[in-house]
């Protein structure tokens, strides 16, 4: 039986058995594993488990004045730039996601895939449905289509996460997130990405209960 090692497909001491029954058979083998393993590696998957995480982001750049007494970033305008610093080893089919969410702590954020791009524009209301300002708060972490997410890195810390204003008159209230991937619909899950899991099963139906 085929085995595998650091994420690679091996045929193990039964290939080397089979090689020695059958040289041309072996061969043939071995280039199916190699053409497996090379396929995988360059789609930023495994061929035996999970590819490794990418380490997580460096920094987050957003355009704008920085106030060290309300910790919080004012842009020009409703539109929000920023720029991921990830100064590590990455691999090519690198994928980064930052999320966007009214709570600095993160708890129904809205997700924006980048691809292979570190860096981002989005447009944004200033103002809420009243006409009150929003506060915004970003993270952003790499994963690749076969790995799990990296740590989320949140602009201005974890401890202490820094606000983002827009400046501008539009109004709107974000919808709540329904989230990304195969995370859960309720927007609830943050920080996954593509998901954690291969699959997420539908969401059962909603039971109607009668009472008498």
């Amino acid at each position: 039986m085929a085995q595998g090692k650091n994420q690679q497909l091996e045929g193990g001491s039964e290939l080397t058995y089979l090689s020695q029954k059958d040289a041309f058979l072996g061969k043939i083998l071995r280039r199916i594993i190699e053409a497996v393993n090379t396929t995988a590696n360059n789609a930023a998957v495994s061929s035996v488990g999970l590819f490794p995480t990418p380490p997580k982001v460096d920094s987050i750049n957003v355009a704008g004045t920085f106030s060290s007494n309300t910790n919080i970033i004012t842009t020009t305008s409703e539109h929000l730039h920023w720029t991921l610093e990830h100064n590590q080893q990455v691999h090519k089919g690198t994928q980064y996601f930052t999320e966007i969410d009214t709570s600095p702590n993160f708890t129904q954020p809205h997700v924006v895939p980048h691809n292979g791009s570190r860096s981002g524009f989005l447009h944004l209301p200033a103002l809420d449905n009243n006409g009150a300002p929003v506060t915004y708060y970003m993270r952003s972490y790499p994963q690749t289509q076969g790995s799990d997410p990296s740590e989320p890195t949140v602009l201005g810390g974890l401890s202490n996460p820094t606000g983002i204003q827009l400046t501008g008159t539009s109004k709107m209230s974000l919808l709540p997130s329904t989230g990304s991937g195969t995370a859960s619909t309720t927007g609830q899950q943050g920080g996954k990405g593509l998901g954690d899991v291969l699959t997420r099963p539908a969401p059962a139906p909603k039971r109607n209960v009668v009472q008498h």
